[in-house]
């Protein structure tokens, strides 16, 4: 029996490219276009639409072809843990700073897999703790506070 299109991998993917793309190009008419000599600042934006609207078409094509799987389904917990990982660490950045907000977002995004180990977290966030630190107070010179105010 073959499977919906849209409930496959493929199929899911090029729709959401098709209708991101979409949603781009529609947005991007709101600017100039401007000319092929003289390009506009909506020029980009709608090529880069139309690019994956074609993009996502190809893909949704594949699927309709292609004999695939159903994909599994959505993981609400994984998305709804790691967007709040990524908005606490963000809200804990210029506050509290860079050595609390990242390890803060490691810890918390580690709650979203089911069998995260705490030893290779804890060194998942050190790593991540240095390497930002290396980055973007010692290479990029950022000022962006090392701990609390």
């Amino acid at each position: 029996m073959r499977n919906r299109f849209y409930a496959t991998p493929d199929g899911q993917a090029g729709l959401f490219f098709a209708l991101f793309g979409a949603f781009v190009a529609w947005q991007s008419l709101q600017y100039s276009l401007g000319r092929a000599s003289q390009m506009g600042p909506g020029m980009f934006p709608l090529a880069l639409g139309v690019v994956l609207v074609v993009i996502g078409l190809l893909v949704t094509t594949k699927a309709v072809r292609a004999e695939q799987p159903v994909a599994p389904s959505f993981e609400w917990r994984s998305a709804v843990v790691i967007t709040g990982a990524i908005l606490l660490s963000g809200a804990l950045l210029l506050t509290a700073g860079l050595f609390v907000a990242i390890p803060v977002l490691v810890l918390v995004s580690s709650l979203a897999a089911r069998n995260s180990r705490i030893a290779s977290v804890l060194v998942s966030a050190a790593g991540l703790t240095i390497m930002a630190w290396l980055l973007f107070i010692v290479g990029l010179d950022l000022r962006i506070p090392l701990f609390w105010k």
